[in-house]
């Protein structure tokens, strides 16, 4: 208890100092949170691995709005002080935007070193893969800069690996998905969906290819950072102008791609035909069975899933026995129902 005790009375000692008395550097425009724009950047605590060091000076948000220094880049961050910052109600920690490269760095050397070791249970694996992705994935989509989609590449590849090598840290990732309607976590949903199907579908396919395929997965709906917010989140039905809009998201992804060097082919057949539908009522190119590309069967298939049992603006989420009853009954009829049992194995797994 008095150990306790001496944990959350240096939490609110190193916590005393309000941002604005630090450097000048660091107090600068220090607003951003979540996309903000501004000179912190906002981390989940979950980023910090209780067995490493900080990999960069950290901070926190008062509920004055007020920043102020937490610890220096180095500090031992275990489970004792993450629950001492709990018990103060904090949720989330910031970074100094020049820092965002080490941390992504941090976090890519963490997870390689994780997946790679015989010791970490399934569990574990899963665990810093889900949250690996779901950070970066959130970086990619709030500013798709080729920098921050390379960070993406680097944590998506030991995350196909573990996928297609390891069955048992699979079934801890379908359960580890998060129901959230933000389109990052809705993307490294989809991304962990689609390579565990292509697994059991195309398993015969190269790591290379599978590899790119991943990509493709976690990157598909990139075109939806260019749609605005309002439109995203709206509650009610869409205008057909607004729906013009939201239409436009594959094209505006594969045109992203394009631009900053990061189209493979596999990536371009999954953001161009991931919302095309059999009977030819999709979009953008309303193509039909023959013209599908098996992989974007695929995405479509898990991206609907995703859709059902996600907390949205206008639904509530479906339980997974609900979702598939509702797909294989009134969404999905025109679908391959090997696609679908594959699917449902998944689950069955877990």
């Amino acid at each position: 208890m008095e150990q306790e005790a001496g944990i959350k009375q240096k939490a609110r000692r190193m916590t005393s100092q309000p941002l604005t008395q630090m450097a000048p550097e660091a107090a600068a425009r220090a607003t951003l949170v979540d996309g903000e724009e501004g000179d912190l950047y906002a981390i989940g605590m979950d980023c910090l691995h209780p067995d490493l060091r900080a990999p960069c000076d950290l901070y926190r948000r008062l509920r004055s709005g007020e920043f102020v220094f937490f610890a220096r880049e180095g500090i031992p961050f275990d489970d004792r002080v993450k629950a001492s910052l709990l018990e103060l109600g904090v949720e989330c920690l910031y970074i100094r935007e020049q820092d965002v490269g080490r941390f992504f760095l941090y976090i890519k050397q963490t997870l390689e070193k994780i997946v790679k070791d015989p010791a970490a249970s399934a569990e574990h694996k899963a665990s810093a893969v889900h949250m690996s992705c779901r950070e970066t994935m959130r970086r990619a989509y709030s500013d798709p800069r080729a920098s921050f989609l390379q960070q993406a590449h680097e944590v998506i590849t030991p995350t196909v690996d573990l996928i297609v090598n390891d069955e048992e840290a699979t079934r801890c990732l379908i359960r580890l998905t998060a129901y959230d309607h933000c389109t990052y976590v809705h993307s490294t949903n989809v991304g962990i969906f689609g390579v565990a199907l292509a697994r059991i579908i195309h398993g015969h396919e190269s790591a290379a290819v599978m590899e790119r395929l991943g990509a493709g997965f976690f990157l598909h709906d990139l075109g939806k950072c260019m749609i605005p917010i309002e439109i995203l989140n709206k509650p009610g039905a869409l205008t057909t102008a607004e729906r013009q809009v939201v239409n436009r998201h594959p094209l505006d992804g594969y045109h992203l791609l394009q631009e900053r060097g990061f189209l493979t082919r596999e990536a371009e057949i999954l953001t161009l035909q991931h919302h095309e539908r059999e009977d030819g009522k999709g979009y953008p190119a309303g193509l039909t069975t023959p013209d599908i590309h098996p992989y974007a069967r695929i995405c479509r298939l898990v991206d609907v899933y995703e859709a059902l049992t996600a907390e949205r603006p206008y639904h509530q989420r479906r339980s997974t026995f609900e979702a598939l009853k509702f797909m294989q009954e009134k969404i999905l009829t025109d679908i391959d129902q090997e696609l679908m049992a594959g699917f449902v194995r998944l689950f069955a797994r877990s």
